[in-house]
């Protein structure tokens, strides 16, 4: 009796074990994620140097004595505005030299150029040359009919070679001329600009529209073209150079608006990104972004620290998920959301990617609940049972 008792108490334990396996094999295992709106996720803030768009060194072309301080630091000056002069006296006197080699050089073609024109080497030389000719066809003639000697016929034709001969000669010389009067004429005015630009340099100019910040010369200094005789800073907007992560860069974009903090000054404005590395760094995996101050938040807080972020401005309807919630098929881009115990196959429209989030433009609301992980491939309708929630 004991016997039969302990036989059916082992029956019934197997079959209880058997529809447990059951029940847990109807349902899959999942691990989910919840849909979040973009201002509750952790916003990537980068650090960078509020700059001024560009700084340049200024030194002089020439060397030489400082003659006069023309401007001061902290002036605003535009391109091309004197900052100090070097002394110009050797360089006055070598323009004024190659300005009259030029000028007689100038003239020397004119007179060329005129005799070309007019023909004057080579006229005589062709009135010659087509009366011999002439005459030479006529005694040809003659010679012909036997009216003149041999020695008078060699004659003529030997007075139309000669003839011929000058006039090619005087052309030869004719060209010559105007050649070379040309080619003094291009050295004398190479050597004149050479000599201009000498003289230019000695007025140390600003090369872009901004403000000095320093004056590194003083009036009888000998300066030479490996000083720097002054900086000026183009103050016409400012820009932070931030350094993004290889794995974060997707989710910044030319144009993109961002959030720029000085907490040291207790300011903040807004900058849109200008520039963006094509290459990261092979030694830091870093690209370089380079962002450009709305003008009219224009701080003038070049040095200061910044925090950037990207501005959010995200609609109501604009949720993130992880990315590796969505599925693709011939259909497009898809999410299985768990309603009830059920896991539902929904369409979705992505956006634009941050970090490890994707944003969902359609298809989702916030706090819908995604599926992330499965124990078991998905399917439209299949029951599942949520183990974490993420």
């Amino acid at each position: 009796m004991k016997k039969l008792i302990g036989i059916g108490a082992g029956l019934m334990l197997a079959a209880s074990l058997i529809t447990g396996c059951s029940g847990n094999s109807s349902q899959t295992e999942v691990t989910t994620a919840i849909a979040k709106s973009g201002r509750d996720l952790s916003s990537m803030v980068w650090q960078g140097t509020v700059e001024a768009m560009s700084t340049i060194d200024i030194m002089p072309e020439t060397s030489g004595k400082v003659t006069a301080i023309i401007a001061s630091e902290g002036q605003h000056v535009n391109k091309g505005d004197v900052i100090f002069q070097v002394d110009d006296t050797n360089a006055a006197l070598s323009l004024q030299q190659a300005q009259a080699g030029y000028d007689a050089a100038q003239a020397a073609f004119g007179i060329a150029k005129k005799a070309s024109e007019q023909n004057t080497n080579v006229a005589p030389a062709e009135i010659e040359y087509t009366d011999a000719k002439n005459n030479f066809a006529r005694m040809q003639a003659l010679y012909a009919a036997n009216a003149i000697s041999q020695v008078d016929f060699e004659n003529a034709r030997s007075r139309m070679d000669s003839a011929e001969a000058k006039l090619q000669a005087a052309r030869n010389g004719q060209d010559g001329n105007y050649d070379s009067a040309k080619a003094q004429l291009d050295s004398a005015k190479a050597a004149l600009d050479i000599a201009q630009k000498k003289y230019d340099d000695c007025a140390v100019t600003s090369p872009i529209t901004g403000m000095i910040t320093k004056i590194n010369v003083e009036t009888g200094q000998t300066v030479s073209p490996q000083d720097t005789g002054a900086t000026v800073m183009d103050d016409s907007g400012e820009k932070v150079e931030i350094q993004v992560a290889d794995t974060d860069i997707g989710q910044l974009a030319k144009g993109m608006p961002m959030d720029i903090s000085l907490q040291s000054a207790g300011k903040t404005c807004r900058g849109s990104i200008s520039e963006i590395s094509a290459v990261c760094d092979s030694k830091t995996g870093m690209y370089t972004v380079k962002i450009l101050l709305d003008a009219d938040d224009s701080l003038h807080d070049t040095g200061l620290m910044a925090d950037v972020r990207a501005s959010v401005n995200e609609p109501s309807a604009s949720v993130y998920i992880p990315s590796k919630c969505i599925f693709t098929d011939d259909d497009g881009d898809y999410v299985y959301v768990v309603s009830g115990e059920q896991a539902v196959k929904t369409p979705v429209t992505k956006g634009r990617k941050k970090n490890a989030y994707m944003e969902i433009t359609q298809g989702l609301t916030q706090d819908n609940e995604v599926i992330l992980q499965s124990s078991h491939s998905l399917e439209d309708g299949m029951k599942v049972r949520v183990l974490t929630v993420k």
